[in-house]
């Protein structure tokens, strides 16, 4: 997965675990998203950090959070079940339980989930909204997920990214 990763420089690129935890970005993710890599514990899983961290959640927009959340607690349950850490996922699992009323509430949906939303809304917060489609990449074990996102060509979005994979994780404004 490294080697496909480190071969794409235009469109923004990850590999995450089963539990959400970012083990690899090229620049063009880190300059959307920020450096997902660097959370450490309980908060380096996605899932723990969307129901904890209110920062999580200012990469997309308002309208999909709830559907977000869903998946992501589908997503644990599958992780759970059937996933490379369960102790882990459990331990995380433990910790939504007492300390997110809105985890609960979608945890008791008792959904089920293995994959990602082919389209999604990023909100950069210099280049605003960036339309992207997801193509996913598995290991055998689906243990780990290299994420490649693309925008179609032509548009405002495609745009955007040609910029940032232009300037990186630099500053536009001063």
């Amino acid at each position: 997965m490294l080697r496909v990763l480190d071969r794409l420089d235009d469109s923004p690129a990850l590999v995450q675990t089963d539990l959400l935890d970012t083990l690899a970005m090229n620049p063009v993710a880190v300059a959307l998203f920020g450096d997902q890599a660097r959370h450490t514990g309980l908060a380096s899983s996605g899932y723990y950090r969307w129901f904890m961290d209110p920062a999580e959640r200012l990469v997309y927009p308002e309208e999909v959070h709830d559907h977000h959340g869903r998946a992501h607690a589908a997503r644990l349950r599958a992780a759970l079940t059937a996933g490379s850490d369960t102790p882990r996922a459990a331990r995380i699992l433990s910790e939504l339980q007492k300390s997110s009323p809105e985890f609960v509430r979608m945890w008791e949906l008792q959904e089920v989930a293995q994959r990602y939303d082919d389209c999604k809304t990023i909100l950069h917060p210099e280049l605003g909204r960036i339309d992207v489609d997801a193509q996913l990449l598995y290991t055998e074990n689906r243990a780990q997920t290299l994420v490649i996102l693309t925008t179609r060509p032509g548009t405002e979005s495609h745009s955007k990214l040609e910029l940032l994979s232009a300037i990186g994780h630099q500053q536009l404004t001063p």
